[in-house]
């Protein structure tokens, strides 16, 4: 395999935003190189990744479990509260509740066992500037002394970013194409982690980026403010707007997914048929794009999010894209653990 050089980057991959689009794209070449022509050495060998899961997972957890061991690594899973201790975050606490463990032992301890630690934490879903913060993923990657890596928080999702940057590399005919991130309807107000990642994807892969959501739905400021950056860097567009019609003509890529709204957070969206309706992806919506393909992270809830008649179509990548997350799972623990061939 030919060698990557290293990109530059910060020591934990929390926001694909402190790497920066170079770097992301430097990672997703490698993971496209080992999804071509997978290692038969096992560069990690005698190292140890420690995942911690605070909410359930498939795909983030599965992906790095088989990256790691492929990779000769061992893979350490804990899933915070269920065969471990509860944890406790904040500074000075009283701890005379659920909580029998602090951060500040569990993750030194962790760090002292393992090479790398991962966190899932997802937010709280009451107050957006509290769960802005971080709070769970702050604290842990204060008392690590290792990479910390982000399985998902309030802010963002990078490790899907990261396959989502890949999925659009191969799937979508790279940069210039018209990329809609399409709000569809949920039971449940959803976190904005993930479509933050992706519409920094979007950009990152030099993409004509248009977020198509109800009024109310807006992305977080920051974000918004990143993306327009990055794009006006390379000549692209950011577009948001309410119109299905418009921002669905001529798209190359439509990533269907929900999410709350910042305006009334944590409260779930409308329920009635006829908004459901309105903003389902269907077949008609993805008739008036560019032969556009349909990506999702999945997990995804049938014929409400997304038709069958879509999820079924050759339009679909769903299944690509979560592959992808095994490829870019390899990529990451290599470049983080400098265990490149």
């Amino acid at each position: 395999m030919t060698a990557v050089s290293a990109p530059a980057r910060p020591r934990d991959f929390v926001d694909l935003r402190d790497w920066g689009a170079e770097a992301a794209l430097e990672l997703t070449q490698l993971a496209l190189q080992l999804k071509r022509r997978p290692l038969r050495s096992r560069p990690l060998e005698g190292r140890s990744v420690g995942l911690c899961f605070m909410n359930p997972s498939l795909r983030t957890q599965a992906s790095f479990q088989v990256a790691a061991s492929s990779l000769g690594a061992h893979p350490v899973t804990l899933h915070f509260g269920n065969g471990t201790w509860n944890m406790e975050w904040r500074e000075g606490a009283v701890m005379d509740g659920a909580a029998s463990e602090h951060l500040k032992e569990s993750v030194a301890v962790l760090a002292r066992y393992c090479d790398l630690l991962a966190l899932r934490a997802f937010p709280a879903g009451t107050v957006w500037a509290e769960d802005k913060a971080e709070p769970w993923l702050s604290a842990f990657r204060r008392a690590s002394t290792v990479p910390v890596v982000s399985l998902e928080s309030a802010m963002g999702h990078p490790c899907q970013g990261l396959a989502d940057l890949m999925t659009l590399q191969e799937k979508a005919a790279g940069a210039g194409r018209k990329f809609v991130l399409a709000w569809a309807p949920h039971i449940k107000a959803l976190p904005l982690a993930v479509p933050h990642s992706a519409a920094q994807a979007a950009v990152i892969a030099g993409m004509d980026l248009t977020i198509c959501r109800p009024a109310g739905y807006d992305l977080d400021p920051e974000v918004m403010s990143w993306c327009r950056a990055e794009a006006a860097r390379q000549g692209r567009t950011v577009t948001v707007t309410d119109d299905q019609a418009s921002a669905f003509e001529g798209a190359g890529v439509v990533y269907a997914k929900s999410w709350g709204s910042l305006e009334s957070y944590g409260t779930p969206p409308p329920q009635d048929g006829a908004f459901r309706d309105q903003w389902r992806i269907g077949a008609a919506k993805m008739a008036r794009t560019d032969s556009a393909v349909l990506m999702h992270c999945l997990p995804v809830r049938r014929n409400l999010v997304v038709d069958d008649a879509v999820l079924d179509s050759p339009a679909s990548v769903v299944i690509d894209q979560a592959e992808n997350r095994l490829h870019t799972a390899k990529a990451l623990l290599l470049t983080l653990l400098g265990g490149r061939q």
